[in-house]
């Protein structure tokens, strides 16, 4: 009965040893993983372009109930329509000004 009880102490510190190691080596693996998600976007200026969030796109977005691919597709579908093309920011006015008119 003494040898099984020695058998079983040894047992359950083997496990716990082993535990102990699995445990560093995980603390290791993080310590060397922890670098920062998607670095070049966060380093890499905004265009002007990227963050309309001007009056006249309030009102697109405002009429598209926040839907902002729509207000999308439309700023792009009035800058292919015109010849010459418009500038994104020519598109944005002109749907707002055409847009305030329809409601008056």
């Amino acid at each position: 009965m003494m040898i099984f009880a020695l058998l079983c102490l040894l047992a359950i510190a083997a496990i716990v040893a082993w535990g102990l190691q699995s445990g560093k080596r995980k603390k290791n693996q993080q310590v060397a993983d922890s670098r920062i998600y998607a670095a070049h976007t966060q380093s890499r200026p905004l265009e002007p372009l990227e963050h309309s969030t001007g009056h006249a796109f309030g009102l697109l977005l405002k009429a598209a109930r926040g839907d902002r691919s729509v207000v999308e597709k439309w700023i792009t579908s009035e800058q292919h329509q015109n010849v010459p093309p418009l500038t994104r920011e020519g598109a944005i006015e002109q749907l707002a000004r055409r847009l305030q008119a329809s409601r008056r």
